[in-house]
């Protein structure tokens, strides 16, 4: 766990500073709540709206059922025969439609046996505790140059356009400057329809929609944007960008606001990586970055809107893989404040966030354990 002349008459302009980063915090208050345990390196959960059970996607390739705090024993999905796993590489996400209980749509991204992204929608019985395989349909294949830097989340907007979130294709300092090159799909945020066209159509508001580069992008200059969220209530997203050497970052803007460049390999967060001289304004800055003294790959996150932890209510819930810390701050009026960090248990190795069909966040980590975000219990 880095544009061309043509496509930068399409991207919007951007404050080139970032805000000051504000230091965290420490606060009681939440606690990690273990559901369970002994899961094959879990890296995601996820539920249809309303759906009591909740979906938990193991990297080798597998999702499995949690219902009433048991581990169902056969897995939701199993394509482990097509999988290629390892290292950031295997099965990395699911999104079910936002009208899964009438059509049974389910939508995952992994790297394939050839080291490939790959976008397949699957079909279910909407209330089934077992997906066929053999119900497949392959959306879109992203060659990868390098084993790391997939991204790897699918995800659907309010809107209903699936987003996907890629990687720079890997290696290290984005060798083949995919971050920004509008004609690849490597270091992007992708956005499709997949409720019309054969496999999917192009939304006629993304930035190349009508050409200058790939049609399927809507923003760009991310090195690996491994988890990111998108707000029901404010219309925000929210990416994790993991960063290179020195920063970790969160970018935040409207999710209608297309074709943003979020700097990579230009800059590193807010700092100077690859620059190039008269072509950084119209780079977006991050909202919140911290050092390699504080983490080493952050593990973005989403916001909160459950019932369960109150204090979280509104706030952006985030992590680092490394350190197992769990922070949150509140974004509005293009400015972060309420940075916190809380004092929590062991968080194991955090690899992703989730939510289940009643809006509950719960923490992944990929030691095989899944907690629920819960307020502390008054004593």
């Amino acid at each position: 766990m880095r544009i061309a002349l043509v496509a930068a008459a399409v991207l919007l302009a951007a404050p080139a500073d970032a805000a000051p980063t504000p230091r965290p915090v420490a606060r009681t208050g939440i606690r990690l709540e273990r559901v369970a345990t002994g899961l094959d390196h879990p890296v995601h959960v996820a539920a249809p709206a309303g759906d009591p059970r909740l979906f938990v996607v193991e990297q080798p390739g597998r999702i499995r059922i949690l219902r009433a705090g048991r581990v169902q024993p056969r897995p939701f999905l199993d394509i482990r025969d097509r999988v290629g796993w390892g290292g950031e590489r295997g099965l990395l996400s699911v999104a079910f439609h936002p009208h899964y209980r009438q059509n049974g749509f389910l939508f995952v991204d992994y790297t394939d046996r050839h080291g490939d992204t790959r976008i397949v929608r699957f079909r279910a019985n909407p209330g089934a505790d077992v997906v066929d395989p053999g119900t497949a349909k392959l959306l879109l294949t992203i060659p990868q140059p390098y084993a790391n830097h997939n991204g790897g989340l699918v995800l659907f907007a309010p809107d209903g356009m699936l987003w996907i979130g890629m990687g720079d294709g890997g290696s290290a300092g984005d060798p083949h400057l995919n971050g920004q090159n509008p004609e690849s799909l490597l270091g992007k945020m992708l956005r499709i329809d997949v409720d019309h066209g054969d496999p999917y159509a192009i939304p006629a508001d993304n930035p190349f929609a009508r050409g200058g580069g790939r049609p399927e992008i809507w923003a760009m200059g991310l090195r690996n944007p491994w988890r990111y969220a998108i707000d029901g209530e404010t219309r925000l997203v929210y990416i994790a960008d993991v960063g290179q050497d020195d920063w970790e970052e969160v970018d935040v803007a409207p999710a209608a606001r297309a074709g943003l460049n979020y700097g990579w390999n230009r800059m590193e967060g807010s700092h100077p990586f690859r620059p190039v001289a008269g072509d950084t304004a119209h780079l977006v800055p991050p909202v919140y970055e911290y050092g390699h003294a504080e983490g080493c790959s952050i593990t973005g996150g989403a916001v909160y809107r459950g019932a369960a932890a109150p204090a979280l209510r509104g706030c952006y819930v985030f992590s680092d893989y490394c350190q197992g810390w769990l922070r949150s701050f509140r974004y509005a009026g293009g400015q972060v404040s309420e940075l916190t960090r809380w004092r929590v248990d062991d968080a194991g190795a955090p690899s992703s966030f989730g939510t289940d069909g009643q809006g509950e966040m719960y923490l992944v980590s990929l030691d095989g354990r899944i907690f629920r975000i819960v307020a502390e219990r008054s004593s």
